[in-house]
Formats: structure tokens, sequence, C-alpha cells
């Protein structure tokens, strides 16, 4: 997972009184204040912080204006979360809602309902919040992990109700973050250092997309190596060796497979996490050698490697390169006549384009 609870992070809940929704005709609050403690792993007393707000398995990327109060001794206490002004919302250019005002704004389809709200910390100090009304799902499920909410409910790691909270919280943030991770994965093969699905950057979890990433292209390998073993066993192919066995080769494909004809192709593993549909990431270089060797060269496609993993093979990647080279060649002859050249490039290759042919699906056993 991309964002995980922090392993300091102690769980909050609370029933949103009428100040903090800014229902109260009688109050004009301007904040919801937290508990104390259960944001102890941070440690500046007064800051942004990019922030989810989660609700009806929606996610909004929002700010938190965290404050505290500060004691006579020096030291803070009741950590609280500010409405903000419009001056403290800019982040650049960009103009962000708190998670103040977006709750706020929420509440209004039914704001005499009781509405709840957890909060944590994640790994990478960014702050989540679950907005919730009483009989949701939501209050349902975590009313069946930690017993009776009430009015306020603390959960911390020494507590039976933490590690089973914990995992139906990072299910959660991994369902309703599924197309930003996807988005991640994508950006950690072409090097992207932005995404379209946060507004906000966060350089973190992109350098989290870049390990995870490379430990899914090895699983794929691995995967793969199982397979044409399995393949070698029953006769289906005479031998195969794979490149990156023993290191990285930074060979234009990953496996060498030879055929009971003795004739030999090529076979590039293209792992995902998640579907099959997103594109595969193809670089120039293996765009090259795809083209100099045509039909000898095989795209397995693994995907959903860490629940189910699949496989589907493509016979015919050539007809990309086909598109691919001439164009390539005519950017850099263009180039070169301004003394200017390309370093690599990368092609996203949708895996739905109809020139394309991808054989039926397999399912991989990972314990073979």
């Amino acid at each position: 997972m991309i964002n995980q609870v922090h392993r300091d992070s102690v769980i909050g809940i609370k029933r949103l009184s009428e100040a903090d929704l800014g229902t109260s005709l009688t109050s004009n609050q301007t904040h919801i204040g937290l508990f104390d403690g259960t944001l102890s792993f941070l440690t500046e007393e007064h800051q942004t912080i990019s922030s989810q707000l989660i609700y009806q398995n929606r996610v909004f990327d929002l700010l938190s204006l965290l404050d505290y109060i500060k004691n006579p001794d020096g030291s803070y206490r009741s950590p609280k979360i500010r409405k903000g002004n419009e001056p403290e919302l800019l982040v650049g250019d960009l103009r962000i809602n708190s998670v103040v005002r977006e709750i706020r704004d929420i509440i209004q389809v039914s704001p005499n309902d009781d509405w709840f709200l957890l909060w944590l910390g994640l790994d990478t100090n960014e702050l989540v919040f679950l907005l919730f009304k009483n009989g949701s799902t939501d209050f349902i499920e975590i009313s069946n992990i930690v017993g009776n909410i009430g009015a306020r409910k603390q959960i911390d790691n020494t507590t039976n109700q933490f590690r089973p909270l914990v995992t139906y919280l990072n299910n959660k943030i991994e369902s309703v973050n599924i197309e930003y991770y996807e988005e991640l994965e994508i950006a950690s093969q072409t090097g992207e250092e932005k995404v379209s699905k946060r507004v906000i950057p966060r350089i973190r979890d992109i350098e989290k997309a870049n390990k995870l990433f490379k430990d899914t292209g090895l699983k794929g390998e691995e995967l793969l190596y199982k397979y044409f073993e399995l393949q070698k066993n029953d006769s289906i192919i005479k031998d195969f060796k794979w490149m990156n066995q023993s290191k990285e080769t930074g060979m234009p494909y990953d496996f060498e497979i030879t055929n009971l004809d003795n004739s030999v192709v090529f076979s590039d593993a293209k792992s995902t996490s998640y579907k099959f549909e997103l594109p595969i990431i193809l670089s120039s270089g293996e765009l090259s050698f795809i083209n100099d060797n045509k039909d000898k060269y095989l795209i397995h496609r693994l995907y959903s490697i860490n629940e189910e993993p699949k496989l589907r093979v493509c016979d015919n990647i050539h007809t990309v390169s086909d598109i691919f080279i001439p164009n390539y060649e005519i950017l850099n002859q263009s180039l070169n006549q301004e003394r200017l050249s390309t370093r690599g490039i990368k092609l996203a290759v949708p895996t739905d384009l109809q020139i394309l042919n991808f054989n039926n699906e397999i399912l991989l056993n990972p314990n073979a």
C-alpha cells in the first residue's frame, strides 16, 4: 500500500457538535476540536497539512489548518483544525478547501443528523478524516469493531480494537484512492513528478510508488519464471533464460524463450498491481529492439499480482513499433536540424488498442 496508518497514530472518533458543524445558533466556532494525544507524532504546533477527507467512498484532497492551545508552562494541548481564511487556502495559485469547510458543506444535505468524524495520521504524516452518519455502513462497521462509539472514542495500539480498525481503515483508504495509486504506478515508470488525481503534490507518495513498482516488477518476473518452468516441464517450450535472475541487466527484454523447434523469442514482463487495462509503458529502446525483431517479441502482461495474479500474452506488439519508429525518426531528424536531440522517450500503450492481439486470461498460482 502507498498510504498506511502511522504506527504511532492514535485514532480519534467523535460525534460532531453543532458548534463543530457550524449549525449552532449561539456559537461562531470556526474550528473542529480533536483529542489530546491523537496527533502526537506531529512535531509542529501550527502547520498546514495536506489531508484526505473520505465520505461515502469518495475522497477529497484538502488542507488541515492545525493549531494547538498553548499552556502557561509552554506546552501545547487540545489540537484543532480550523476553517481558515482565504489566503490560508492558497497553495501556489490554487485555492484548496479546508477539511472543516468541506465537512460543513457536506452536512448541509442533512444538518440535523448525528455526524461522526474519525481521524488518524498516515506514515507520510498526512492526515485522513472519515466523515460518516449514524446508521451508515461505516458507522455499523466501525461500531462492530470498537463497540459503542458514544460521543467520543480514542483507540491506540495497546487496545484490542486497534489492529482490526487499522485493517478496516487501510482497506478503506486503498479503495477510495485506487485511481490515484494506479496513476502513481504509471508515474513511477515515466518519471513524472506530479499526478492529476492529487491537487497537492505528495513527493513521499511518489518515492514510495517508485519502490513499490520495483518490487512489483520483480514479483512479476518471479511469477513468469514459475510459469515458464511449468511450460518447460509440460514440453510446451524447450527452454528459457531469465535475464535478470542474478542482477538487473538492462536488456530490452526479461526472458529468452527457446521453442520446441529451437527458434528463440524474447519476452518482456509488464507487471501491475492493478487492472489489466492500465497502459503498458515502453521505452524508445524497447521499441527499437521490438522493431528489429518483429514477431519474435512477446509482451507478458501480468496484473492483479498482489491479489489473484493473472496473465495475458500479446504476440504482435510490433504493430506499435511499426507506428512509433517512423515517427520517432522523423522527430529526431527535425530536431537534429536545430542541433537538438531526444534522450529516450516513454510511450504509454493502451491495452485495448484494436491492433493488439492479447490471448485469453490465464490464472497464475503464486505458490506453484
